[in-house]
């Protein structure tokens, strides 16, 4: 044993040893290998080393998220704040128990990635032990990001070694640095703090520009994220004031926003991203987010019922909108009513209280509602007021096209706008876009003036689209009143259907003559949109407006058509009609066709307009006339149209124009949920 030699002779091998992985016996200048075979015996002495030892990125992570950790500890210990430092703390222990979960689902799933116990030890300073989360790039699909968890603790460990749960150092690094094997020192070090850079956001919350909780978002992709907001979101859904928004965002005014704003950000990239195919893969990280920021904010703002940030109820309408797109409408209805809730405590629906509210800007704000202002926005009264107003009407549309289609009961109901003496409630519909962003005053009706008193050739309307997707939002609301009460054979007074003409005041309203009311409201509100001409094809809100008055005609033929849910009249049985009743309902048969035909000529401007512009409802009207078309068409003879003889026209044009609004739904489908459910119960009922 003793007289044997050591396994390994000191030294390197020679390269063409090392080449052939032969024995090599350090023979210098020439190995005993080289000499027999005359090749040249070439030695390398310094090799570089190939990766971290054991331990080293482990310590550097650890020493990073210490470092962090005391910046945040200074400039909270400068600002003085102790609600950021609780609010921290709070979203930190909701931090750690979601990672303790995803830990927990990570070891099911096989993945050895948890959290590692590390101290920092460093000859210049001594650090407290603190929870430290930092985002590693262990293997992961591409929904979920893994995170671990960094406590310094008596367990010691330097840069030369130490243990870790982990599995390999190469877990924790990009692909393309796992694989390459002559990595500098320097190279190596360089790579590893550019990685470790890129997700210091990650490793607490950015309370300056919503950076996000655990999100890499660049500042390019936030500059994207925003332009896409009004880009494609604000057509749609116009509630933000853009430069208001960009000079607070940027940071020129305020070092960083509000807790309200942040959360107001934070709901507007998420909405982008949703209505963005190369941004979609951000939307439940980034709904994630809003709804946590919202969820802490709100909970602590609770305690002040007398000041409400417009920027949540903002919020929680956009986070509505974007999970009507993502997930449906069941989800979307319940975030809603947080948003309606908030309406309801701001008492935004009494904004222009005082008839001269126009004159005087300055006394419209309701008193339950407050914004965060700047020096530089003191000047922007009527834009402030006039996005309370919006807010208002995008939470009254909201909630009339949520409950179309399942007929739900209404929450914000109509007589909430109403300039009614016996109620201080009242706000006036949306100004035009450009008196909004232009900060220009400008005069504009209530909703029952609006409905009541149509506008003329002679005294064209100044209502903007959205102003007109409100008012048919209102008659639609009465429409389903109107429908339900004959779906129960009821026969309700005046009251149930809010501001009717004077002549009919304190009769009976019949079916009929509610009806034609109705009839008559949408046919007015359909001559005004034709009357300016507007360009459909560049407008989501008025190709909306134009589908959405065009499908009230639908609704109000389907009305008539309802079977019959109670025998306590026999004179509403169908056969129990006249004459007149007969043709009546044969001509509303005849102008539902046509508006269903008209639903598909402007089908034809989606694409021009581009499906990720379109309004998140716009599949109700498309599948309203796809379903009008098809019962129509499979009724055979002039019975299949109403009566006059149309029903060869029906039968022959409906079928193309069903296969033009499914193509529109099914390319739409890729952003919208409610178009992918629309676009699979249609093909299941005609294939089915």
């Amino acid at each position: 044993m003793d007289g044997r030699g050591l396994r390994q002779q000191p030294g390197f091998a020679c390269e063409e040893c090392r080449r052939r992985k032969a024995r090599c016996d350090r023979g210098r200048p020439k190995c005993g290998f080289c000499t027999e075979t005359g090749t040249t015996c070439v030695i390398v002495d310094k090799r570089q080393q190939r990766g971290p030892k054991k331990g080293q990125l482990n310590a550097m992570r650890s020493q990073i998220a210490t470092l962090q950790w005391q910046l945040d500890q200074h400039f909270d210990a400068e600002s003085g704040s102790s609600q950021q430092q609780q609010q921290q703390q709070h979203q930190l222990q909701q931090q750690h128990q979601r990672q303790q979960q995803q830990h927990e689902a990570d070891m099911q799933l096989g993945f050895n990635v948890g959290p590692t116990t590390l101290t920092v030890t460093t000859s210049s300073a001594t650090t407290t032990p603190t929870t430290i989360t930092y985002a590693s790039t262990a293997p992961t699909t591409n929904s979920t990001t893994r995170r671990s968890t960094i406590s310094p603790t008596t367990a010691s460990s330097n840069c030369a070694g130490g243990s870790s749960d982990l599995t390999s150092w190469q877990d924790l690094m990009p692909l393309e640095w796992a694989r390459s094997e002559d990595l500098s020192d320097m190279d190596l070090d360089l790579a590893e703090t550019s990685f470790m850079h890129s997700r210091m956001p990650s490793i607490s919350m950015d309370h300056g520009h919503g950076h996000g909780l655990g999100l890499d978002l660049t500042e390019h992709m936030r500059a994207d994220l925003d332009q896409l907001y009004f880009d494609r979101v604000h057509p749609v859904c116009p509630i933000v004031h853009r430069r208001r928004y960009f000079a607070w965002a940027g940071g020129h005014e305020t070092p960083s926003p509000s807790p309200a704003r942040t959360c107001l950000q934070s709901a507007m990239r998420t909405m982008a991203a949703a209505m963005s195919v190369h941004m979609c893969h951000l939307v439940d990280d980034l709904r994630a987010e809003t709804r946590q920021l919202l969820d802490t904010h709100c909970q602590i703002r609770a305690s002040s019922q007398d000041e409400i940030p417009l920027e949540h109820t903002q919020a929680w309408l956009l986070l509505a909108y974007a999970e009507l797109l993502r997930i449906g409408e069941h989800q979307a209805m319940l975030t809603a009513g947080r948003a309606f809730r908030l309406v309801q405590m701001a008492r935004l629906y009494e904004i222009d209280r005082d008839r001269e509210v126009d004159q005087q800007p300055s006394t419209c704000r309701s008193p339950r509602t407050t914004t965060t202002t700047t020096h530089h926005e003191l000047d922007e009264t009527f834009a402030d007021t006039e996005e309370r107003r919006r807010t208002f009407w995008l939470a009254f549309s909201l909630d009339h096209f949520l409950c179309l289609r399942s007929e739900w009961p209404l929450t914000l109901h109509e007589d909430m706008a109403s300039p009614s003496e016996s109620r201080p409630v009242r706000t006036r519909l949306p100004a035009p876009e450009s008196n909004f962003q232009n900060n220009q005053p400008i005069r504009i009706p209530f909703l029952p003036d609006a409905i009541s008193s149509p506008p003329t050739t002679t005294s064209p309307s100044h209502l903007s689209p959205f102003a007109e997707c409100v008012v048919l939002a209102a008659l639609y609301g009465r429409c389903m009143t109107h429908r339900r009460a004959f779906a129960n054979s009821l026969e309700p007074a005046t009251s149930d259907l809010p501001h009717q003409p004077p002549k009919l005041a304190g009769v009976e309203y019949p079916f009929w003559m509610r009806q034609d009311w109705l009839a008559s409201a949408i046919e007015k509100r359909v001559q005004i949109l034709v009357v300016p001409g507007g360009p459909v094809d560049s407008d989501p809100m008025l190709l909306f407006a134009h589908m959405l008055a065009h499908s009230a005609v639908v609704f109000l033929s389907n009305t008539i058509t309802l079977p019959e849910r109670s025998t306590t009249n026999p004179d509403r049985r169908w056969g129990q009609r006249t004459m007149e009743q007969q043709l009546v309902a044969a001509a509303y048969e005849r102008r539902a066709t046509v508006a269903a035909f008209e639903i598909v000529r402007l089908a034809r401007a989606v694409p021009s307009l581009s499906c990720f512009k379109a309004h998140p409802f716009l599949p109700d009207p498309l599948t309203a006339a796809v379903n009008f078309l098809s019962s129509r068409s499979a009724l055979p003879g002039p019975g299949g149209d109403g009566g006059g003889g149309g029903g060869g026209a029906v039968c022959v044009g409906s079928s193309d124009g069903v296969e033009q609004m499914l193509g529109v739904l099914r390319d739409v489908q890729v952003i919208n949920s409610l178009a992918r459910e629309h676009f699979l119960a249609l093909q299941g009922v005609r294939y089915g």
